[in-house]
This record gives structure tokens, C-alpha cells and sequence, in this order.
């Protein structure tokens, strides 16, 4: 995720109504509030701008929030322009220095509105108390894997209590971890049986099997 803008000196702004018809193109694409939408124009300004009704066609992916628009203007005439886009998103930052290997704290954690460049990203478990540094953060700065990792909640060797459900059933047995996961990844156990399951951490010691 990138919060920082591109900074072009001789960025242009086209005219309100057109800038606003293609907020909304792109939030429809990435199904989104054209509120959050934000956009930053390529940096050479055509020699006629559009017109607040010129038709457009959004051209490309979108990949990294960059498109570009065919734009037919009876007007203006035919150009393509380049846009980037970005959405506005909550983001967790270091409300201080961190050295690896910190276990955060709430105090540790600050919260900033920043845009992220390109289609909204995919929501994750939210960085908070109990995840752990993997190198050193500058008060700050973004707190995102893997700079930062989920809190360990299986430990391997150590015992864990495991969960398996069946339609409306559900059932526990005691096994030992044979590898150590986080929160959501997956993890080998061995029962005392001796049989050897995967299933996912869920909890600290709790590793559920559907």
C-alpha cells in the first residue's frame, strides 16, 4: 500500500463536473463511495481541456490506481489524459520508534486517514496490541506485514486444545503443536493418538479443524 503522492509539480485539475463524472466511473468500478475517490491528473495539461460533459472511456486495469481515459469532446476533440485514483483508508502507524521484536501496546499505535493508490485493498485482521515488530519502525510510519506480524498464538511443541466441528457437533481432543502459527495460519498437530492434523490458530492454544 502506498500513501505517498506522486507530487507532480505541474499537475492540472480538469473541470469540476468532468473530475466528477470520473470519480464516480471509478467508484463504480471498485464498488466504492465517490466521496473516497481521489484523484491526481497527469502532469501535462491538454491544450483544451474537457468540457464538464465530454464522453470518456476508462481505459486499462487500474493496476496501482493508474487509468487512462479516451475522451471523445465535440469541443475539445479527441485526446487521452491519465489519471491516477486512490481511496482514502484508515491506516495503523508507529505513534513512536519501535525496535524489532516488540510486542505492541495500544500506546504503541496510532491511527492516520491516508489514500491508498489503486482499488481499495483486501481487509485483513487489523494491526493492533499483540502483533510483533519484525525490524525497526520509525515513529510514523506505516504499521503493515511484514514489517509488523500477528501475535503467535501456537507454539510448537507446546500442547493446544483442538476444535473439530461436524454439522452441529463439536468436539475437542488434546494434541501437541508441531509447528507455531499466528492468528488465521495454518498449523500441524499431533493428537495423543498419534495422528497428525492441520487446522487453523484461532486462539492462543486453540487450533480449529473444520
Amino acid at each position: 500500500m502506498d500513501g505517498d503522492a506522486s507530487g507532480a509539480v505541474d499537475a492540472w485539475t480538469p473541470a469540476p463536473g468532468f473530475e466528477r463524472r470520473v470519480r464516480s466511473a471509478i467508484a463504480q468500478r471498485w464498488d466504492v463511495d465517490p466521496e473516497a475517490v481521489r484523484l491526481e491528473w497527469g502532469a501535462a495539461a491538454p491544450g483544451t481541456p474537457p468540457t464538464d460533459d465530454a464522453a470518456f472511456e476508462l481505459v486499462g486495469t487500474g493496476a496501482g490506481g493508474h487509468w487512462w481515459l479516451s475522451v471523445r469532446d465535440p469541443v475539445s476533440g479527441a485526446m487521452r489524459l491519465r489519471v491516477r485514483a486512490g481511496v482514502e483508508v484508515m491506516e495503523a502507524v508507529a505513534a513512536r520508534r519501535l525496535e524489532r521484536g516488540v510486542a505492541l501496546t495500544e500506546a504503541d499505535v496510532a491511527h492516520t486517514v491516508t489514500v491508498h493508490w489503486g482499488a481499495p485493498p483486501r481487509e485483513g485482521a487489523p494491526v493492533g496490541a499483540g502483533w510483533v515488530t519484525r525490524r525497526v519502525i520509525a515513529a510514523g510510519e506505516a504499521l503493515r506485514p511484514p514489517a509488523v506480524a500477528p501475535p503467535v498464538l501456537v507454539n510448537a511443541g507446546e500442547p493446544v486444545q483442538v476444535v473439530a466441528r461436524r454439522g452441529n457437533v463439536e468436539l475437542t481432543l488434546r494434541a501437541r503443536a508441531a509447528s507455531s502459527a499466528a492468528a488465521g495460519e495454518r498449523v500441524t498437530v499431533r493428537t495423543e493418538a498419534g495422528r497428525r492434523l492441520q487446522g487453523v490458530a484461532v486462539a492462543r492454544g486453540v487450533v480449529r479443524i473444520d
